[in-house]
């Protein structure tokens, strides 16, 4: 299918199923009686008993039902779009439930997982959520525990527990599918509105004020539509759920698209590849549940890459998907000898584009380093720094500027709508080029954020914590090359005069003052001058460049800490941020191969 094709098939898809419930209700109509969700309790699981497509609607309807009688109090504030439903549940079919109930019923909010509880009291306040689902005491990662109490602090707010254990109850009460659900969709039907907001997803990292994303029924629906066709769901397909529920990616990417295509999702454990056996175990678990599709983050695939096969029959599987953050070269290369299979394709997208922006298609070969092409239904184009717009093929690099329907309908508090724009088409503050085949070379982040492992981590609460302390002057955080995470928090600080000795104690006093260990700094560097743009900022792209030369040091210090080799990171606009390695005359070849391999693990790319 040529891409003009794809988008007009989307397009039709989309006008017959204008909701997120009626694209779920898809794949009930096409294979009702096929599995649609499978729970793994451990690795080494055969299962829970499936939920097949038609048990799964049954269950959403009355799921739907229920969150509309629990969000019910003597306040009237559900507003024009339903009760808001904030969900803090790791992924279970509880979780899918109330996730596709609450879009029915009215607003789904979920909620990452390592969220403070002052990130969660404060996005709760900001959307005006009636109910939050936890599960219950006592069951793992605490989450019950962290939320405690918040009910009594926040007027109109109820907490509801969900089991986690592959069955689908909420407050202690089984739930039973509602087997007039055809009727119910039917109904709900006459008076649909695809511009109705039906998620409210936190974006902006997992600390500094709440930052919520408004998607609407056409934004979720297209992205889960081009994710559909570009990795070409099938009704057989199996599909190993290894990216968060909690996140666009793996709810439109993943569980949306495949519902809607009748396939079936298996959950490997409620901590997925968090879970150490969950890794180890990740051939076996392909050959044993038959898997067809696989979605990890790059962490996770590196991780996977490191574990022998040991024999296991994997001709199941045909694809593999990976996204949140770059995929080093090198982590792809492991993943794909140790596979014996060559279908890895990577994912690029943004919460504000309710999923995936561009992705590498199913039948198309990755151009280099690629992301991919653009899903049906997007546009994109790169604003240069003249303020000239340019779409592909072969554009110059500048920002990737994208509009369609998945585009997003602002932010719950308008103030922070204001930049995200540039006559109608969304920035994404990333720069990039299009290269010939149309595909998209993502080559920095105008933007901050630092991406560990797929957590977006907001630079400016370390800043702003380092700031505290009285013995710094300036600080500022950026990303940390890491072959596993991608990159880390780093942070670089200039003392007060005087005070360069009595900075022994920031790492604890900057500890003390994040909530979320992995945005904590990995490193912190003192120097004596923060590089400065000419009118005062502080200049990032300098402070990347030293990041990334410690990063690539200490890695050949490691490979071959004798041979002389040096490097000196560069940016420019053709690669982006990347290393220049100089190799000393003489050097032997086997020295010379082990650090370049070293490096190629960094998601950066080496000349030399």
């Amino acid at each position: 299918m040529t891409r003009p094709e794809q988008t007009l098939h989307a397009a039709n898809l989309a006008f017959e199923h204008p909701r997120v419930i009626d694209l779920v209700a898809r794949g009930a109509m096409l294979n009702p009686d096929g599995t649609a969700l499978v729970h793994l309790n451990t690795p080494d699981d055969a299962g829970t008993a499936p939920i097949a497509h038609d048990r799964l609607m049954g269950l959403l309807s009355a799921a739907a039902g229920r969150f509309r009688v629990l969000a019910q109090n003597e306040n009237d504030g559900a507003g024009d779009n339903g009760p808001v439903v904030a969900i803090l549940v790791p992924s279970c079919p509880s979780l899918v439930v109330a996730l596709w109930a609450a879009m029915w019923a009215g607003v789904a909010m979920p909620l990452n997982l390592l969220f403070s509880r002052e990130a969660i009291a404060a996005q709760l306040a900001a959307s005006g959520a009636r109910l939050l689902i936890v599960p219950p005491a006592g069951a793992p990662a605490g989450l019950y525990e962290k939320v405690a109490g918040l009910d009594a602090e926040i007027p109109g707010l109820r907490i509801v527990t969900a089991t986690v254990d592959g069955t689908v109850a909420f407050d202690g009460e089984m739930l039973e599918p509602d087997p007039d659900w055809r009727s119910r969709l039917t109904e709900s039907r006459a008076s649909a509105d695809p511009d109705r907001v039906a998620a409210l997803y936190p974006t902006g990292g997992t600390t500094g004020a709440p930052k919520l994303a408004r998607l609407t029924e056409r934004n979720m629906v297209a992205s889960a539509i081009g994710s559909m066709l570009s990795i070409d769901y099938r009704a057989d397909d199996r599909m190993l759920a290894g990216l968060p529920l909690f996140h666009v990616g793996g709810a439109f990417v993943g569980c949306l698209a495949s519902l809607a295509a009748g396939a079936a999702m298996i959950i490997p454990t409620l901590a997925g590849f968090r879970h150490p056996a969950v890794v180890a175990g990740f051939w076996s678990i392909v050959e044993r549940h038959r898997i067809t599709i696989g979605a990890l983050v790059p962490t996770s695939l590196g991780a996977v890459a490191a574990v022998p096969t040991g024999g296991a029959d994997l001709s199941s599987l045909r694809f593999v998907g990976t996204g949140a953050s770059t995929c080093p070269p090198e982590v792809l290369k492991r993943f794909l000898a140790a596979w014996g299979g060559d279908a890895v394709r990577q994912v690029y997208g943004m919460t504000e584009f309710a999923g995936a922006i561009a992705q590498v298609h199913h039948d198309v070969t990755p151009d280099g380093a690629a992301v991919g092409l653009p899903l049906a239904q997007a546009d994109v184009a790169i604003l240069t720094d003249d303020g000239k717009l340019h779409q592909g093929p072969s554009t110059p690099t500048g920002e990737l500027l994208v509009r369609g329907p998945q585009v997003f309908a602002g932010y719950v508090d308008a103030r922070q709508t204001a930049g995200a724009f540039h006559d109608g088409w969304l920035r994404t503050g990333d720069i990039c080029r299009i290269g010939e085949t149309g595909q998209l070379h993502i080559a920095g982040r105008i933007k901050d954020l630092i991406i560990r492992g797929g957590h977006s981590i907001d630079p400016m609460a370390l800043e702003d914590a380092a700031m505290a302390h009285p013995g710094v002057a300036l600080a500022a955080a950026v990303g940390l090359p890491d072959a596993y995470a991608g990159e880390v928090p780093m942070l670089f600080v200039v003392p007060t005069a005087g005070a360069s000795a009595d900075l022994a104690d920031l790492p604890a006093f900057i500890d003390a003052r994040i909530f979320e260990a992995p945005a904590r700094p990995r490193r912190i560097e003192q120097i004596d001058d923060m590089p400065l743009t000419p009118v005062g900022k502080i200049f990032k792209p300098r402070l990347r460049e030293l990041a990334a030369e410690h990063a690539a040091r200490a890695i050949i210090a490691t490979a071959a800490p004798d041979a002389g080799a040096t490097v000196q990171a560069v940016t420019d606009g053709t690669r982006g941020l990347h290393l220049r390695l100089d190799l000393p005359p003489g050097i032997d070849a086997d020295s010379a191969d082990r650090i370049r391999a070293a490096l190629g693990e960094l998601p950066l790319a080496v000349v030399g």
